[in-house]
């Protein structure tokens, strides 16, 4: 045949599947409670946790962090993104306290800004683990890696009113685009809240 008669066929369009997110309860009971360990180790995975959340960086931005991308004197760390692009995120006193803590404690010397318990650079399936733990510890989630710590962080944020085109730049995102998908997250709890609403829960006449 000359031509597709398949092609003014218009294809139904697909549901895209909302990111799993650890609610914020959840989040405030694993850094409220003793779960990390009172050493260098303990201090580590908290600082890792906790960075991950407050700030929404990658995990491959998380490996290759260094000494020099922590600016103590202005609360930021630097990372280095997708196309080498340069972003600087603030950072809350707690987490530079347990990151500096953890630095100091530790019995390896390395540039890297977290190294594994050998003293190397971390990787991959090492944080996936420690991830995994921690917020199965506080979370029935069946997804919990690393990934959705970013979720987590861009999707509370928006809950708590920040503007989307802030979060885009916290998280680095080339395009506005890529950051609307956790609109649909805010929006279901919009709903939630609607109908939560004392007029919905009104006895019937």
């Amino acid at each position: 045949m000359a031509s597709d008669p398949a092609e003014s066929i218009a294809l139904p369009k697909l549901s895209k599947r909302l990111p799993s997110v650890v609610p914020e309860h959840s989040m405030h009971e694993l850094f409220q409670e003793s779960i990390f360990a009172d050493d260098w180790k303990g201090r580590r995975d908290r600082s890792v946790i906790a960075l991950m959340y407050e700030t929404g960086i990658r995990q491959s931005e998380l490996i290759g962090l260094k000494f020099t991308d922590l600016d103590t004197e202005r609360g930021e760390l630097r990372v280095m993104g997708k196309g080498s692009k340069e972003r600087r995120i603030p950072l809350l006193s707690d987490t530079m306290q347990s990151i500096q803590a953890h630095i100091s404690e530790r019995p390896f010397k390395s540039n890297y800004l977290f190294i594994s318990d050998a003293g190397r650079s971390l990787y991959p399936s090492f944080i996936y683990r420690r991830v995994h733990h921690y917020l199965g510890l506080v979370s029935t989630l069946s997804k919990t890696s690393p990934h959705v710590l970013r979720h987590t962080f861009a999707t509370h944020l928006l809950n708590r009113g920040a503007e989307l085109t802030a979060v885009k730049d916290l998280l680095g995102h080339a395009s506005l685009s890529s950051t609307q998908v956790y609109t649909h997250q805010s929006l279901a709890r919009l709903q939630e809240l609607h109908q939560d609403s004392p007029l919905n829960r009104r006895p019937k006449s």
